[in-house]
């Protein structure tokens, strides 16, 4: 897992940097607070000189003994925590300077043993940065009350020397820092690793194994029990799943249930459009085909037979006197002289034949590949047949006939409309010729019997 992916790495820069940030603070502070006591305990020393050699100098002053002040003068400066030391008389008689000293103007200067002006020998931070520490010069002999002053005498150190003596304080001190950094920064990573890295690695990587359409309960590898935040996370995640799990479930129940109704919707949609299409293109009493339905059907059955050059045969039929057996039987005989009619139409005609109801008593018969002669022996096939039928109604024998008209659909007439037209004006000569008869269209609208 790279860096900016791992959450225990982020966690541990962030508590680290701010750590980094507080132990640089408290390190500086703490720098400081001993520099300032090292300087401190550098002014206590210095004042402290004056013990020892403050009373030699100002002798030496009083008696104006040269020699004895430059060798007072020479062994306060060689001590370790001096740079510089001036005297200066009232008189400017007794005068002297030896190291780095400050002028009037807080400049710094330096001088030799023998009190004459050269460069300073010292280098480094804080050379030049001095401070240091003013006593008086006073005598006080057998012949004078009160003490007499002379001048006054300046001990300088420098920030260098506070630095020296301090350096080796610092380096512990930033050793310190560093280890107890560098320690802390192992204990907290070994640690996030451990309680937050691995335990976050493996419910990230138990998340990405789960099958996204069948996710399962997880559970986690950790080396302690108690409820913990990542064990929430990992409970509360396991009851989303839980939740998932039984809403998948209904949901497929739901699934299972909205299928099986679309499968009977669909069934019903299915017997509903059969329904619909034997309503528009069967007749319900006769179970033979509607005009409308024949007109479509005989269309096709007609470009069929033009593209393969088939002959084809229309015979237009119409029962006799159908209205007086209404009027004397009733419809309801009527209807059942009609489904006897339509019955022995289907029994006569091939299933290639097209058969349709016209209206009332009227029906059409499309014959493929039948000429006119094979059209007419068809329909007098169909008259003898029904001439032969008889009903029993009410204790009553119902005989009845038919008329029929057939015409051929030529090459040079594929028109059905047309062809309708001449079966039907054959059928209306059969009818004033005495009706239960078949007359076949020609020229002259001869009839032509069988064999003929």
């Amino acid at each position: 897992m790279s860096f900016r992916h791992s959450i225990a790495l982020h966690l541990l820069t962030v508590i680290f940097s701010f750590y980094f940030l507080v132990a640089i603070i408290v390190t500086v502070i703490q720098l400081y607070k001993e520099y300032e006591n090292t300087k401190k305990s550098f002014y206590h020393e210095i004042q402290l000189l004056p013990t020892t050699f403050g009373q030699g100098i100002s002798d030496s002053v009083w008696t104006y003994n040269q020699e004895l002040l430059h060798s007072i003068l020479q062994g306060v400066y060689n001590s370790p925590i001096v740079v510089g030391i001036k005297v200066e008389s009232f008189d400017h008689k007794m005068d002297y300077k030896i190291g780095s000293i400050l002028d009037e103007n807080n400049q710094t200067h330096y001088y030799d043993t023998e009190n004459h002006p050269s460069s300073s020998p010292e280098t480094g931070i804080g050379a030049d940065a001095l401070f240091g520490h003013t006593f008086p010069i006073t005598y006080q002999g057998p012949a004078f009350k009160d003490p007499q002053p002379l001048g006054e005498v300046t001990i300088y150190s420098n920030e260098r020397l506070v630095f020296e003596r301090v350096k080796y304080g610092f380096f512990l001190i930033l050793i310190n820092s560093v280890i107890k950094t560098l320690a802390l920064w192992f204990i907290i990573y070994y640690f996030i690793k451990r309680y937050l890295g691995k335990p976050l690695n493996e419910f990230t990587r138990k998340i990405k194994q789960q099958d996204i359409n069948q996710p399962s309960l997880i559970s986690l590898d950790i080396s302690w029990s108690e409820n913990n935040e990542i064990l929430l996370l990992k409970d509360s995640y396991n009851q989303m799943i839980c939740s998932l799990q039984k809403h998948q479930k209904a949901l497929e129940v739901l699934n299972a249930e909205l299928d099986n109704k679309v499968k009977e919707r669909t069934k019903e949609l299915v017997k509903a459009k059969e329904a619909a299409e034997k309503l528009a293109y069967t007749d319900m009493l006769t179970e033979v085909k509607t005009r409308r339905a024949f007109f479509e059907l005989g269309q096709q059955q007609l470009q069929n037979a033009r593209r393969h050059h088939f002959t084809t045969t229309i015979i237009m039929v119409d029962i006799d006197h159908f209205k007086k057996i209404n009027d004397l039987h009733g419809h309801a005989t009527g209807d059942r002289v009609l489904q006897s009619f339509a019955k022995t139409l289907k029994d006569s005609c091939r299933a290639s034949d097209l058969i349709g109801r016209f209206g009332g008593e009227e029906f059409a018969i499309l014959l493929p590949q039948t000429d006119l002669k094979g059209g007419f022996h068809v329909a007098e096939k169909i008259r003898e047949s029904v001439s032969n039928t008889q009903l029993t109604e009410n204790n009553q024998t119902i005989r009845f006939t038919a008329s029929f008209g057939v015409a051929e659909i030529t090459d040079q007439n594929f028109n059905l409309e047309k062809i309708l037209a001449q079966a039907d004006k054959a059928l209306y000569v059969a009818k004033d010729q005495g009706r239960n008869q078949v007359v076949a269209y020609n020229n002259t609208l001869m009839n032509l019997t069988p064999g003929q």
